[in-house]
């Protein structure tokens, strides 16, 4: 299931934090697997749903934090920035869910999603892609204004710890 979240539909949670996804996503439906929040610069670490979780903490180039916190029984978390330049390409196993979320400027994903500061990008199970290319865009941003050359990606990987299949419901 590919899904697109624009920045103003992450729910705010814990002050100047902003949940992009979490599994689930409606917190006491199901038991709690991982969760990416974006912090504003200065906010400490969010609440961790149990104790134990796993946090990753990545500076983004904005001054705000990535966090992704997991269950280790659950999920193996992992976070990395890239700077697509004129062009990269994603990989992901079938099993993963990936999550791809803009920082500091525009990307374009597949040639076709257009992903603002803050946007993200859901990736999981057989029915998206496993390859996904992502540049920044060429030409002018919106109103004539240029894209950023600072945008970066943040790429979250979850990968099921175990032999159960990891959960996302929108």
């Amino acid at each position: 299931m590919r899904l697109l979240l624009r920045a103003n539909a992450h729910r705010q949670v814990d002050g100047g934090c902003r949940e992009v996804a979490a599994a689930p996503d409606t917190p006491r439906r199901e038991p709690w697997q991982w969760q990416v929040r974006l912090l504003a610069a200065g906010h400490g670490p969010s609440t961790a749903p149990q104790p134990g979780a796993r946090r990753i903490a990545e500076p983004l180039p904005d001054g705000a934090v990535l966090e992704v916190t997991a269950d280790p029984a659950a999920v193996r978390p992992g976070v990395e920035v890239v700077d697509p330049g004129a062009g990269t390409t994603l990989e992901r196993a079938e099993g993963d869910v990936v999550v791809l979320v803009s920082s500091g400027g525009r990307l374009l994903v597949e040639g076709r999603h257009l992903l603002a500061d803050a946007d993200a990008m859901v990736l999981a199970g057989a029915d998206d892609p496993l390859s996904v290319d992502v540049r920044r865009p060429d030409g002018a941003g919106t109103a004539g204004a240029p894209d950023s050359p600072d945008a970066r990606l943040a790429v979250i990987r979850l990968s099921p710890a175990g032999d159960r299949a990891l959960s996302w419901v929108p």
